[in-house]
């Protein structure tokens, strides 16, 4: 033994000297093989295939490595384990199984999955060489040329062209995991949704971003049929990540509303809304305070939809919302009927007044802020603070006011007052249906 090792030693001072030497290569690989070290053997054997295709002493070892009569790799792993997949199988080595936590992990495991390709594509360029030698040998015309053009592509690195990716599971299976995990649920989600993406990018022929986008939502709608309500925003924001990584989706905007590249956004801080605006959430949520917690649209003017205040609100940046929300909500309420027929009065003598001088506007706008003084704190508040979802009857545009903003910028000429009659006509209907 201490012979071999002077010896391995003096072989391996050589191939420093002469890292292509066939020599040095044959010479290591006798001597792993008569100590009995087979993993050592398979490396150098490998090693110097890679040096020279047609070496002698290297495809002779890799052949006695493969039991006479086995199948093909691809099929023999359905079946049982070869020797080599001990040595390189996740499944089966429970070193391979263990947790990567540290920086160290994740280097060993990537040197081992450098090694396992490497050694997947020397295995089928071998394959496919005795094959072919077989063959022409026998002089027999080849039964599977499918056969021996996949071992070509997984030979030159192709591997995807060679094993199809397997189909995603059920949505029924998928469920099931998540809910038992659902520490993890949103990366669960994501990763399903990755995977179908990849899987419909290598179908024959592949199919195109809106093949896979009308896939993912498909895929979408069946699992929140099979995860409670709560979960919704999760498989929203899983299919927002991909179309963003994957599908190369175009938004309303380009820029945020601090003029950053929408590119730019963080990955947790990504949201699109139903009208496909891309949100910084850190920036929406800033500008939503800044709006009293009204789910308004800062660049459209537009209200969000329900599904979009819903995912709001249970984000991380939304969460300060929820007190503002909470005070809207209790403002719709907070006007009595005396009130709201004030309201309604003012808004159809703004509408009606065809004066020059507007006179029973102004009036009229004076005789319903004097009034409004009087009113309790609650009503004032309600007046002054809730944003009423409304828009102009002739242009469309939605308007961005609380009743008590709408008639002091009518007061101070810097709104048009049938604008303003307009606006308030819808309040009073609003209040009312509250």
């Amino acid at each position: 033994m201490a012979g071999d090792i002077g010896v391995l030693t003096d072989l391996y001072n050589a191939l420093d000297q002469q890292p292509s030497s066939v020599s040095v290569h044959e010479r290591l690989l006798e001597v792993w093989q008569g100590l009995g070290e087979e993993d050592m053997a398979f490396e150098v054997a490998s090693a110097l295939l890679n040096i020279d295709r047609k070496n002698k002493a290297a495809r002779r070892y890799l052949q006695s490595r493969r039991p006479r009569g086995s199948v093909p790799a691809a099929t023999e792993s359905r079946h049982r384990p070869s020797r080599r997949s001990k040595q390189t199988s996740y499944v089966e080595d429970p070193e391979f199984a263990r947790p990567l936590t540290t920086q160290e992990d994740w280097l060993w495991a990537e040197k081992k999955l450098e090694e396992g390709y490497t050694s997947l594509k020397l295995e089928a360029q071998l394959l496919r060489e005795e094959i072919e030698a077989v063959c022409a040998l026998g002089g027999t015309p080849m039964d599977d040329e499918e056969a021996i053009s996949n071992l070509q592509a997984i030979g030159d690195g192709r591997v995807s062209a060679a094993v199809a990716l397997a189909p995603p599971p059920s949505v029924r299976e998928l469920a099931r995991v998540i809910m038992s995990t659902s520490g993890k649920a949103q990366e669960l989600i994501a990763e399903d949704f990755e995977a179908i993406s990849r899987w419909g990018a290598s179908q024959k022929p592949p199919l195109g971003p809106d093949g896979i986008r009308e896939r993912l939502v498909k895929r979408k709608t069946l699992l929140e049929a099979a995860l409670p309500q709560s979960m919704e925003h999760l498989t929203a924001a899983a299919l927002t990540q991909i179309e963003r990584e994957h599908l190369q989706k175009k938004y309303v905007n380009t820029k945020t509303m601090l003029h950053d590249p929408i590119e730019d956004i963080p990955k947790e801080n990504f949201f699109v809304s139903e009208d496909n605006y891309a949100w910084d959430m850190e920036e929406l949520a800033q500008a939503l305070v800044s709006n009293d917690g009204v789910m308004r649209n800062p660049m459209s003017k537009e209200m969000f939809s329900e599904s979009d205040i819903h995912r709001i609100l249970t984000h991380p940046h939304g969460q300060q919302l929820k007190p503002l929300q909470m005070v809207q909500s209790q403002l719709k309420g907070g006007a009595r009927s005396k009130t709201i027929d004030w309201i309604q009065k003012l808004g159809r003598i703004m509408l009606e007044d065809q004066s020059v001088t507007a006179a029973p506007s102004r009036q009229a706008m004076d005789e319903f802020l004097a009034y409004a003084a009087t009113l309790p704190e609650s009503e004032q508040k309600t007046i002054n603070s809730l944003k009423v979802p409304a828009r102009d009857s002739h242009t469309g545009q939605a308007f961005d006011y609380t009743i008590g903003e709408s008639v002091r910028d009518a007061k101070a000429n810097t709104t048009c007052f049938h604008k303003t009659g307009d606006f308030l006509s819808q309040a009073a209907a609003y209040l009312r249906r509250q």
